[in-house]
């Protein structure tokens, strides 16, 4: 870098300043560039010394480099204080202080006050320990003592709180809805009535009336004619006087306000107009005071026993002290109310009852809710089977099935029948499981409660299962028809679901019978070789007698073989309906019904009990209403406690249907399936089978084109199945009897079944489609020819 050179001007200047001496700012600059000049002129000799061997050009390179950076800043700094010398008294100011002799009695105060320093914090941190040893117990007591409230002041805080400034803002709204156009329309009537008094009586004040009318008339009566003059003219000129400022105080009063207005806008309009009808309506209310309240007036302040709505409790106790008031003005006597429980839908309150039964309380439910201001049927109630007094009382101020999930995904054989499978949801929030291994069941619900959405649920839950099959019998619905292939068996006409019923009994009959030769002590070991049968009948009123009949019979011996029923009806109040359930059933779902269903079903005691279906609504026209609520009466499920079907919509159980019939159903064991058949042939040649499982003995009087033992064995090879092709209806009747079907061909078996009326018919299945037959044709054609 090149260093500037003075200007020749400045020479003189420069000779002056080194006669002053060292410290003058020019000779520290003469002497700083002096240095660095004599400073490169050596880096300059020194780099040119010639060096030896071969590393000598790298070594003069190295050499040469770092002789550049060091001369670098140098020449830098040299060139800055030839612009600006003022910069020289930095370094005479940084010599000055590094050289100042008080440095030492700097040190040594320091030392000093680090060394008092540190003991002091020494000393502060033992006195802080000391301390902190003899607080911390009293600190922990009373944190114990403490701690309860402390929690139920945060948890007020976090949940109640808001939900109370909500609801105190949403009162207010309501209260503002409700009574503000009340209040404005009587503001404003008031506020008339004061400004037309206000008129009148600036009226009066201008024409001075009160002042000079009695005295003119006067005048004029006696006939003093000059005086009656003098005061016409006063009263002219008062007039007037009055009727001036009044005008003038008007337009005063009107520019103010005009200059208000444009100054500040429509907050001021506003507020103008406020006051001027708040004083008005201020006048009037003056002018008509409020009517005395009578002696007799009814008080509206509530007594301090007196009940209050539910919706005005926000704690615990007042919760409980709610539902205590409103008890005893049913005249219902209380010993005491137990700790109120609050639930996302409401709130859950034990009562203890002195005297009476809980029926006296139950039967009051009504009135309660109509204190408490409740929804219809927003108020339950369960007694405690392990103590008569305690009752519980739940009251529902919201939906407790707002947030009601679908019905849960079971992969196809991941359950068992074993298993308890969840089809419902309590109002507590739990999931209602059932068992349904060797269990009859019956859902009893009015139309619209939502019987089909429970036998679908049902279902849902025992098509997942690996060790158990579903029959489907519906007379007058499409049934389950949306699970497809993973119903075993689906019947719809009338022989169809009694040659299915007759099967369903006669594998009930012949299954306790191999229990020795198959290993099963005691009861049917369902596995997926040996399926469980569980048969699904809805409107069961629309069955035939002989059906129901037979339906009968097997709730009374199906329970060892595991051939289950579950049935549903829009009553109960049929004889063998009646009995059937009463006596065998251990599965009640009871939906929006009938007071008589409740009775019937579950007896005569448990409505008092608190088992209440017959307060719920079914659905009507667009409004779900209550369907889909029940109350369940089984194992594990003993208390009056509502519960809702969890819902399953037809496209997903479409193809949850159709996932489990890829994956495989669980199949009937031949063993069991062929003494089941066997029996039945048995009953038909007149054997000692009981009359119920008649039900396809060969009709009398065929016609001697039709070969009835053949089509019974066509319908036998059938097994479960409903609809099968050509060659597997000629595999299975091979399989029956060899001897006589073994070379049968396709157009023997057709004109086997021709003088039925049945022929081929195309069936799609797996995406193939082949000739073959429906089994419901095939038996309906036979009875038909009887």
């Amino acid at each position: 870098m090149r260093i500037p050179r003075n200007n020749p001007r400045d020479h003189d200047r420069d000779h002056a300043d080194r006669e002053h001496g060292a410290d003058n700012p020019g000779n520290a600059v003469e002497a700083i560039r002096a240095a660095c000049v004599d400073g490169v002129a050596c880096a300059r000799r020194i780099g040119a010394e010639p060096e030896r061997g071969r590393w000598a050009p790298i070594v003069r390179r190295v050499r040469h480099a770092r002789l550049r950076v060091c001369a670098a800043p140098r020449a830098v700094w040299v060139w800055l204080v030839g612009y600006w010398p003022g910069l020289a008294y930095l370094p005479i100011a940084a010599r000055a202080v590094v050289g100042w002799s008080g440095w030492s009695y700097v040190a040594r105060a320091a030392r000093l006050c680090a060394r008092w320093i540190r003991r002091a914090t020494v000393a502060l941190r033992r006195a802080t320990r000391w301390t902190w040893r003899r607080v911390r117990p009293v600190l922990e007591w009373l944190w114990r003592k403490a701690e309860p409230y402390v929690r139920d002041a945060a948890g007020w805080l976090v949940h109640t709180a808001p939900q109370l400034a909500l609801r105190l803002a949403w009162r207010f709204v309501r209260w503002f809805v409700r009574w503000a156009p009340v209040t404005l329309a009587k503001t404003i009537g008031l506020a008339a009535v004061g400004l037309w008094w206000l008129l009148a009586r600036l009226a009066r004040f201008i024409l001075a009336y009160p002042e000079y009318a009695g005295v003119l008339a006067e005048a004029e009566a006696e006939g003093r004619a000059r005086h009656a003059k003098t005061l016409r003219e006063r009263w002219r000129r008062a007039a007037v006087r009055r009727l001036v400022g009044v005008l003038v105080t008007c337009v005063v009063t009107c520019v103010l306000v005009g200059r208000a207005v444009v100054r500040y806008g429509t907050p001021a309009t506003v507020v103008l107009v406020a006051v001027a009808v708040g004083v008005l309506a201020g006048v009037g209310r003056a002018i008509r005071p409020r009517p005395e309240r009578g002696p007799d007036a009814p008080d509206d302040e509530p007594g301090p026993d007196e009940p209050y709505p539910i919706a005005d409790a926000h704690t615990r106790a007042e919760a409980a002290d709610c539902v205590a008031r409103a008890v005893r003005a049913e005249g219902i006597e209380l010993r005491m109310t137990g700790d109120a429980a609050r639930q996302p839908w409401g709130w859950q309150v034990p009562v203890i009852l002195r005297r009476g039964t809980p029926a006296g309380l139950i039967s009051k439910l009504g009135e309660l809710e109509t204190t408490l201001d409740l929804p219809t049927g927003g108020l339950l109630a369960a007694t405690d089977r392990t103590r008569r007094a305690r009752v519980v009382l739940r009251l529902a101020e919201r939906d407790p099935f707002a947030s009601l999930t679908p019905a849960p995904f079971h992969a196809p054989g991941s359950v068992s029948l074993r298993d308890t499978l969840t089809i419902a949801q309590r109002m507590d929030g739990t999931d209602l499981g059932l068992c349904l291994l060797g269990v009859h069941g019956v859902v009893i619900g009015n139309s619209g409660a939502g019987k089909s959405m429970a036998l679908r649920a049902l279902a849902d839950a025992v098509t997942a299962c690996r060790d158990a099959q579903v029959w489907d019998l519906d007379p007058a619905g499409d049934g389950l028809d949306v699970f497809g292939d993973a119903i075993a068996r689906p019947e719809r006409t009338p022989a169809g679901i009694e040659e299915a019923l007759a099967d369903a009994v006669a594998l009930a009959e012949s299954r306790p019978k191999l229990f020795s030769e198959l290993g099963m002590p005691g009861a049917w070991q369902p596995d997926p070789q040996h399926a469980a049968v569980v048969v699904f009948v809805d409107e069961y009123h629309h069955l035939s007698d002989r059906a129901k009949a037979l339906a009968v019979r097997l709730l009374r011996i199906g329970r060892k073989g595991r051939v289950s029923l579950i049935l549903a009806a829009a009553e109960a109040t049929s004889d063998t309906l009646g009995s059937a359930i009463a006596d065998t059933t251990a599965l009640k779902i009871l939906m929006p019904c009938r007071h008589a269903d409740v009775r019937l079903v579950l007896g005569a005691n448990m409505i008092a009990e608190g088992w209440r279906p017959d307060r719920l609504n079914p659905a009507t026209g667009e409004s779900a209403e209550d369907a889909g609520k029940c109350y369940v009466y089984a194992a594990g499920a003993r208390d009056p406690i509502v519960s809702k079907i969890r819902p399953l919509d037809a496209e997903e159980a479409s193809e949850r249907g159709a996932h489990r019939a890829l994956h495989g159903i669980a199949q009937i064991d031949a063993v069991s399936w062929g003494h089941a058949r066997s029996r039945r042939t048995d009953t038909t040649s007149g054997g000692t089978g009981t009359p119920d499982t008649d039900a396809i003995a060969s009709p009398a009087g065929l016609p001697g084109t039709v070969d009835g033992r053949a089509v019974g064995d066509v319908i036998d090879a059938f097994g479960p199945e409903a609809k099968l092709w050509t060659d597997e209806v000629l595999a299975r009747l091979a399989r029956l009897d060899s001897d006589r079907y073994a070379d049968w061909t396709p157009e023997e078996l057709a004109a086997t079944l021709r003088p039925l009326g049945v022929t081929p018919r195309g069936i799609k299945r797996d995406g193939r489609n082949r000739n073959g037959y429906y089994r419901n044709e095939i038996i309906a054609a036979f009875w038909g020819l009887s």
